[in-house]
């Protein structure tokens, strides 16, 4: 049996295995329960604000737009290190991108998030109700992980369009209970004309689902990315400057957490710029939602080093740093 069709018979059977716990479990709509698969790939996009749908990075494709994999013709590996709000939560990326056989590209990626030292309390006797002789006590600490493992495929699928497909396995854990899933995502893009592209990457396509060992059982609603960017040269300078723009749309009510509002769907914009000098420095702004971000990079023929920085007004200062490798 070639690898290809094992991997299928593996996803449909865990596929076929969550959907019989499910049927027996407690199904709720977990609102915030896919929140770490929405946190971003790669320093540069995060500099411009995470606007990346139509044309990310060829090491950050599979999780923007599975789409924009199609015609790679090197083969691609970047690993991001993200410290998140004053560092208490980090967030590691790794992702391994190749051309394949049949004008198909792939990759191979793996999203892992942590926020450790998490107090559990207790009473000091459990026993008797709280009082100023019976006061709260933290009993142990512990953490939450996540973990993410996609794999992805790209191509052209004629009449200028590309087009891909995702498959993930997701994995969390958090004080001695764990969880298990499984989602698809999708893809399309297309160049318009010489340097403006446009992509529409649907994620969580038929609804993700994460079973916990207590029988509670959580539903990840589909979302959905819309986008586009412009790039030009500015010969006189020697330069290239880059514009994107994406709406990133949820099917539900996340409240004070998305810009836009209306009804069950929300939405947030993300927009960034690029100016990139010499094909070599570059040096990036946006804003995702309403947070400002910016970041600088430098490229050699075979290395790419970038680092992004946000600031929330409630959350604190995050920063990311990525190192990628062409061959």
């Amino acid at each position: 049996m070639n690898s290809r069709r094992g991997l299928s018979l593996a996803l449909i059977f865990l596929a076929a295995a969550l959907t019989c716990q499910t049927a027996a479990a407690q199904l709720v709509i977990g609102r915030y329960s896919g929140e770490f698969l929405s946190l971003g790939a790669g320093a540069r996009a995060l500099a411009m604000g995470g606007a990346s749908v139509a044309s990310p990075t060829a090491s950050t494709a599979s999780y923007y737009n599975p789409a924009s994999l199609a015609g790679i013709q090197k083969r691609y590996i970047e690993f991001m290190h993200a410290s998140q709000f004053d560092n208490l939560y980090t967030y590691d990326y790794l992702s391994f991108a190749k051309p394949m056989a049949n004008g198909m590209a792939g990759a191979l990626t793996a999203m892992y998030t942590r926020v450790g030292d998490i107090p559990v309390t207790k009473l000091s006797d459990p026993s008797q109700p709280l009082s100023d002789d019976n006061r709260v006590l933290v009993d142990h600490k512990t953490g939450d992980n996540e973990l993410a493992v996609m794999a992805g495929v790209g191509r052209d699928v004629g009449h200028g369009w590309r087009g891909g497909a995702n498959a993930k396995v997701l994995f969390k854990s958090v004080a001695g209970e764990s969880a298990g899933g499984l989602g698809f995502d999708v893809g399309v893009g297309r160049t318009l004309v010489q340097g403006l592209d446009v992509g529409l990457a649907v994620h969580d396509l038929t609804t993700s689902i994460l079973a916990w060992s207590t029988g509670r059982t959580e539903a990840i609603l589909p979302s959905a990315v819309l986008g586009g960017a412009w790039s030009a040269d500015l010969k006189s300078v020697n330069a290239r400057v880059t514009l994107a723009a994406d709406m990133e749309g949820h099917f539900e009510t996340r409240g004070s957490a998305e810009q836009i509002s209306a009804g069950p769907l929300s939405a947030q914009p993300h927009v960034g710029a690029e100016y990139l000098i010499s094909n070599t420095v570059a040096l990036r702004g946006g804003y995702n939602g309403d947070a400002l971000t910016y970041g600088a990079g430098i490229r050699f023929s075979w290395l790419n080093i970038n680092a992004a920085f946000q600031n929330h007004n409630d959350l604190g200062f995050s920063h990311r740093i990525s190192v990628g490798i062409v061959w």
